[in-house]
């Protein structure tokens, strides 16, 4: 209930801020639960998250934001430093919080439809420049619903989340038992 609470202030910051379905949001956020608010709330606004590593040389974070051309970026503090300048608005999940805290917890509606945009995720370019690839909401949603129904989720059971958000199958470890209301065990 918490997480739900925290992701739709976020999503009504972020509508406020123009994001809507269709809206490339960049996420670069250390592994946390502070991720989720982020990952949720941007997809809850109706915007498409593209993951931005901090791990990831900056070089490639700059190429990234300045290819996707992110119109709000969603990050912390202390990561703020590990990009170099941009026209995206920032939205940080700890300095902000206390003007996020004051924005409406009911659910927004966003608006998107199963062909919108979900994310957007970069190949390692190991064959050339890195390509931002976009998934939509109608391949996720069939994803899930299939593998609810191959490998159903047992009672009681915990989802170890130890994919990067960078890479496609965290979509899949992360929503999965999110969804169908497993914990998550986050892997450092």
């Amino acid at each position: 209930q918490v997480l739900n609470q925290r992701a739709n202030q976020l999503a009504h910051h972020l509508r406020g801020r123009g994001v809507g379905p269709g809206t490339l949001v960049g996420l670069l956020m250390e592994r946390s639960p502070e991720m989720l608010v982020g990952l949720l709330g941007v997809l809850k606004a109706g915007g498409a998250y593209v993951p931005l590593d901090p791990a990831y040389p900056s070089e490639r974070l700059s190429f990234m934001v300045r290819d996707s051309q992110v119109a709000v970026l969603v990050t912390q503090q202390h990561l703020l430093s590990t990009l170099p300048a941009h026209p995206a608005q920032v939205v940080c999940l700890d300095s902000d919080w206390e003007a996020l805290a004051h924005e409406r917890q009911d659910n927004p509606v966003s608006g998107v439809t199963g062909e919108a945009p979900a994310y957007v995720i970069y190949t390692s370019g190991s064959t050339g420049v890195p390509k931002g690839v976009i998934g939509l909401h109608r391949g996720t949603v069939n994803r899930l619903q299939w593998m609810w129904e191959t490998y159903p989720f047992e009672v009681e059971e915990v989802c170890c989340q130890k994919t990067a958000l960078s890479f496609v199958d965290a979509v899949w470890e992360i929503f999965g038992p999110l969804l169908q209301g497993c914990s998550h065990c986050h892997h450092t």
